[in-house]
């Protein structure tokens, strides 16, 4: 009975949403204060009915009820409580009504109107909003229905996916798609905002919230699946450029971009219909990822379904909408009476540039995401898109980024006089040198890029740090100070564990010792144990450092249920470092392989993008003061967490030719895609084939063979897909050049669009 219920509340949603996208677009001028009423009880009642739809199929896989298809596939009786609830949303249809409730979540916040929008632009938001929830929703309801009977009832489920058997997927959908999803009421804002008499600063306070609460969201989510997938899957790498990651990462990017543009349009009242496109386009990659992920085009743990006909029906949704809205954007743009002259040397030029830096970023991994499927349907050939590729095009851009993030704090608005004695500035560049030079010589960094990263993450530091305690015009929020912070700390961290790492990795006998930087590990048994669905062999393992010593226990998980092996990594953390172990296969009694990695300072890359993240709370309420004393508090805490970086380092790393053959050989395994895997590196992979290739490469250093000539043998023997930074020739042209042709495009238009300006303020000068 309750399943009917949920299936019936679905269809009444749609068409509850599509009565709440057309009634407004044929009455809305007539300004009834009916429809005023009437509309916003619609989006609220939508969400009234999801809501309950959802709660009936988390209840199906609490009592699990193997009569609903969608139960029976993704959950069993053994299956822990919190897996039993996340497995609700841990598939393609639960998902999809995931979404659906997300997006009507955001139509019933505008509908509860506590921003006092004015009558007319809050219909039209809910009128949009409307479109795409009727959209959505009825392909939940014909193409993905998550209430589907089965007859005759099975008596036990298939199970979950032991990779998604974890708290971390637990939470990492919901916080991914209030960000996600969230970006849909951006999108109305927008589009609303295209109708509205008066689209001006109004418009940018209105909708800086809604974007910045999706942004926040959406870093947390990318933060939390970035952890999962560190810790779960066993390779030690917090991102590996996937296709599905990509997908996420995208719509973050222009996210970004568009915070940053509607703080000149709210502040300046410029970039109007910069903001608008920006409002749209990032919703659009939202879709677009959303196909990516749903169309079976990708064979990945992130992806949600294998269903071309599926796929087909989510590409027309979002080529609809794409088009539909590009369109009304083309036929009422935003004009502007008013001409803005601005410096180059100003925050106004500063924040464009970010803007541009940050488009071509998106377009850079948009290109790299589907070039290699476009380049397959359509040539039959195979090539590989990952780490190196976009370790040349975009990280050289975030490192700019991260430099130009600071000073735009210390210039004007406009054109506006500077006048700032810039000695303190040459102190503070003094300090980040040595800054970075104590790093280089602690860590023994060893990479022209890494050391880049060093240097550019306490460029970022000491001037958000100077800028927030400064008394200037110039002084930075506690917002800004906390993230650029967080970049910062982000970028220290990535630096330092890619640079730094030691890795061992052989077979390991009990009672057996291994020392890696510093560290002296001892391996002491394994134990076998029996979890709530799972069988488990336990590694005992005793690390000693400093006198000071501790139990870490990896495992190796067998499901009975799903029939698969899962392995789940130990770690310990010291000072913001991790030593790493996992556990191998079994040679013998007394025999296991194991793998064990030390990662300087990597846990600052999630420290970094939580700190992001309170940055942009922190400005969701900026309306709510902070004291004095409060500030002072958030300087000591931050103090108090970086102190272990220069108190408790650990033993730094020989540089002798023995670690800088082990670097080269680390280095190529990073650019050979395991086969077994798809998404991994033979460096990352634990599998039987990445540990046969990683012993191919060690042998070909150690005979003396080039890199070339190591890439040459795998590519002959296995295609170019095997090589993850793609061959640079006819049919990767387009690939290896979007990023500058992006660039100097939007450059060439910044410029040509400032002339012109000028020109016009010239001429009514001379008037």
């Amino acid at each position: 009975m309750f399943l009917e219920l949920a299936n019936i509340f679905i269809a009444v949603a749609a068409f509850l949403s599509f009565l709440q996208f057309l009634i407004p677009l044929f009455f809305l001028r007539k300004k009834a204060n009916s429809i005023n009423t009437c509309v916003p009880f619609l989006a609220s009642l939508s969400f009234f009915l999801l809501s309950v739809s959802f709660f009936i199929l988390v209840l199906s896989f609490i009592d699990s009820d193997f009569s609903v298809q969608n139960v029976w596939a993704n959950s069993h009786t053994s299956k822990p409580l919190l897996y039993k609830i996340s497995g609700s949303w841990g598939n393609h249809e639960g998902s999809m009504l995931l979404w659906c409730w997300v997006m009507s979540l955001y139509g019933f916040l505008v509908s509860l109107n506590f921003q006092k929008l004015s009558y007319n632009f809050k219909i039209r938001i809910l009128m949009f909003q409307g479109a795409l929830c009727f959209g959505f929703v009825s392909f939940l309801f014909f193409g993905s229905n998550p209430f589907v009977r089965l007859s005759p009832i099975p008596l036990e489920g298939v199970g979950l996916n032991p990779l998604l058997q974890d708290p971390g997927l637990a939470f990492h959908p919901p916080f991914l798609y209030l960000g996600y999803v969230g970006l849909s009421i951006v999108w109305s804002f927008a589009l609303a905002g295209l109708y509205n008499e008066n689209f001006d600063r109004n418009w940018a306070r209105s909708a800086r919230p809604w974007v910045l609460l999706s942004w926040i969201f959406l870093t947390i989510g990318i933060t939390l699946g970035s952890y999962w997938a560190y810790y779960e899957l066993g390779w030690g790498g917090f991102w590996f450029w996937d296709p599905v990651e990509n997908a996420s990462l995208i719509p973050w990017v222009i996210a970004t971009a568009l915070l940053h543009s509607i703080l000149v349009m709210e502040k300046r009242g410029m970039l109007a219909n910069w903001c608008i496109l920006l409002s749209i386009i990032a919703f659009a990659m939202s879709m677009v990822g959303t196909f990516i992920v749903r169309s079976g085009l990708i064979t990945s743990v992130h992806a949600f379904a294998n269903d071309p006909d599926r796929g087909i029906f989510i590409l027309s949704l979002i080529t609809i909408y794409i088009v539909a809205s590009l369109s009304i954007f083309a036929l009422k743009p935003i004009s502007s009476g008013i001409i803005f002259k601005f410096k180059f040397f100003s925050k106004d030029f500063f924040l464009i540039l970010n803007n541009l830096f940050l488009i071509t970023i998106t377009f850079t991994i948009f290109i790299g995401t589907i070039y290699p499927m476009v380049l397959e349907i359509f040539s039959g050939d195979r090539i590989s898109v990952g780490t190196p590729f976009y370790t040349v095009t975009v990280i050289p851009m975030v490192f700019l980024i991260a430099i130009f993030a600071p000073v735009a704090i210390f210039l004007p608005w406009g054109n506006l006089e500077t006048k700032k004695s810039y000695k303190n500035f040459l102190i503070l560049y003094v300090v980040i040198v040595f800054l970075s030079w104590c790093c280089y010589l602690y860590f023994s960094i060893n990479s022209i890029m890494s050391l880049l990263g060093v240097f550019v993450s306490f460029w970022i530091i000491v001037l958000s740090f100077y800028t927030y305690l400064s008394s200037a015009s110039f002084k930075a929020s506690s917002s800004s100070l906390l993230g650029h912070f967080g970049l910062g700390l982000f970028i220290l961290g990535a630096s330092v564990s890619i640079s730094s790492q030691e890795d061992f990795e052989s077979i390991m006998k009990v009672d057996s010792t291994v020392n890696i930087s510093g560290y002296e590990i001892n391996f002491n048994g394994v134990d076998n144990l029996r979890g709530p669905n799972y069988i488990s062999s336990v590694g005992n393992f005793s690390v000693k450092n400093n006198n000071i010593e501790s139990f870490l226990r990896p495992e190796k998980r067998f499901y009975p249920v799903e029939g698969s092996v899962t392995t789940e990594a130990a770690i310990l953390t010291r000072y913001f470092s991790h030593i790493y172990i996992v556990l191998g296969e079994k040679i013998n009694d007394e025999e296991w392989v194991v793998r064990i990695w030390y990662k300087p300072l990597i846990l600052l890359i999630w420290i970094g993008a939580i700190v992001v993240a309170l940055g942009g709370t922190i400005s969701l309420f900026s309306r709510v003061f902070i004291k004095k004393i409060s500030k002072i508090k958030l300087i000591l805490f931050i103090i108090f967490m970086t102190m272990p970086l220069s108190s408790f380092a650990n033993t730094p790393v020989n540089s002798d030719e023995v670690n800088l053959i082990e670097r080269r050989i680390h280095s190529i395994n990073q650019n050979i895609r395991c086969m077994v895997c798809e998404s991994q590196t033979i460096d990352d992979s634990n599998s039987a084939l990445a540990k046969d290739l990683r012993s191919i490469v060690r042998k070909k250093v150690l005979s003396g063979e080039t890199d070339t000539e190591i890439y040459t043998f795998f590519s002959e023997r296995y295609g170019d897909y095997i090589i993850l930074r793609p061959p640079f020739r006819y049919n990767t042209i387009i690939l290896w050049f979007t990023p500058v042709i992006v660039f100097f495009l939007g450059l060439f238009v910044i410029l040509l669009n400032q002339r012109n300006k000028v020109g016009k303020i010239g001429d009514s000068d001379e008037g």
